[in-house]
């Protein structure tokens, strides 16, 4: 959890601190109150729950800019070790889908979008042509239908197949300018 708590530590918010508490109430809910009510102790517990597996979540969401924030702050074992706990724990899953998608629009920033495909409102239609055949094919063919330039293009590739748990170390190792050891 080595990763999780860096982005604690670079993270502004009061509720960082919650961390260690939380971890506490959820085992033991009852831990300096007297609980009156049985439904009490149980959402004492399951808020604690939510908050200790969603803390780093909020966290990294509270920081400016977290890809650059973040760089130079992970070990290449705490990124394997990351890695490896977000297939068995969803919240940690969930984080790790998040910086991906941070690191996607990091990525996309220096794109630029293709030219415009020519639609209707761009041609240059005579409302009074008579000599003409003016609705030739029309709705008759494939091509008009769809074409190529209308197909949607992604600003750059997914920065890697969120399967595929070497290449999401990788990316995470080069993204964060991950060491071997501090």
């Amino acid at each position: 959890m080595k990763f999780e708590l860096k982005i604690l530590e670079t993270s502004g918010i009061k509720e960082r601190n919650l961390l260690k508490p939380s971890g506490v109430a959820m085992v033991k809910p009852d831990t300096g109150v007297e609980i009156k009510k049985k439904s009490a102790y149980y959402v004492i517990r399951d808020c604690a729950t939510i908050a200790h597996d969603y803390i780093p979540l909020k966290c990294y969401s509270s920081i400016d800019k977290p890809i650059h924030t973040l760089h130079g702050q992970f070990t290449k074992s705490e990124i394997i070790d990351f890695v490896a706990r977000s297939k068995n724990d969803e919240h940690t899953k969930q984080l790790l889908y998040v910086i991906f998608s941070d690191i996607y629009k990091v990525e996309a920033d220096n794109w630029t979008p293709p030219p415009r495909s020519v639609h209707a409102s761009d041609l240059d239609i005579d409302a009074d042509a008579e000599d003409e055949d003016i609705y030739g094919d029309y709705g008759f063919g494939d091509d008009d239908v769809f074409e190529a330039s209308d197909a949607l293009t992604m600003p750059v590739k997914p920065p890697v197949d969120l399967g595929d748990g070497e290449a999401i170390i990788a990316k995470l190792i080069e993204t964060f300018g991950a060491t071997k050891e501090k």
